[in-house]
């Protein structure tokens, strides 16, 4: 089953900053634009279920946003709409709001943010559980060669500690340490955000893992079940 397509559309960090992490974890394929002209010539090709716009927009206002999207696909077969601001911005909002159209305050808890993304998707994708391991990591991005460690990893991603900066939405090559395993474990992964040491107690990379090499997917996986299961006990 192919996974739900998110776009998010706003300036890195700020307010889209708050929900990279929950949206890092989820069975969702992401895409971010800063733009709101870039996400509306995406919409068409990348059919999103669900378009998250942080405002106010960088270049256009949100009428002009909105009219544009429902010019470019049908409010039945186009994507739902999440509009991440501030509560002082909800009385202005409130006319564009409906079912498929809501609000989603910056205030909000993650648990929360979370609940209204997954709501406005229309099904429930999974959300690979978190663990907290301290893995070793060579990352490779061009002719950089990072040795790194993990903050918390999940089938689906991972956060690494690294003092370097690599742009969001960077390809990475990864060779993750498995303790008892004699081979790392290969992959690609995606850069979604960079930590914000002021606001996060790490400086580090949120990683999108793309695709494995061999068998490395599920020796991952089973992994972190049998950690995640040692865990419970």
């Amino acid at each position: 089953m192919e996974r739900p397509i998110v776009l998010t559309v706003g300036a890195h960090g700020g307010l889209l900053s708050k929900i990279q992490p929950v949206l890092e974890r989820s069975n969702l394929t992401v895409h971010h634009v800063p733009l709101g002209q870039t996400a509306l010539n995406l919409v068409q090709s990348k059919r999103p279920r669900l378009l998250i716009v942080a405002l106010p927009l960088l270049d256009m206002r949100l009428d002009q946003f909105l009219q544009n999207l429902a010019n470019k696909s049908p409010a039945s077969s186009g994507p739902a709409l999440a509009l991440l601001a501030d509560e002082h911005l909800l009385p202005k909002l409130e006319p564009n709001l409906d079912d498929r159209h809501r609000f989603l305050s910056a205030h909000l808890k993650a648990e929360e943010l979370q609940r209204g993304i997954l709501e406005l998707i229309g099904d429930t994708p999974r959300i690979a559980p978190r663990l907290m391991l301290r893995l070793e990591v060579q990352l490779g991005a061009g002719k950089l060669l990072k040795m790194c460690q993990t903050d918390n990893i999940s089938e689906s991603g991972m956060l690494v500690r690294c003092q370097d900066s690599i742009a969001v939405g960077s390809e990475v090559r990864l060779a993750i340490s498995l303790p008892r395993s004699a081979d790392p474990v290969h992959a690609k992964a995606e850069i979604v955000r960079q930590t914000n040491p002021g606001v996060e107690s790490i400086q580090g990379l949120g990683l999108r893992f793309i695709e494995f090499e061999g068998h490395g997917r599920k020796a991952l996986t089973e992994y972190l079940k049998h950690q995640a299961t040692e865990s419970q006990e």
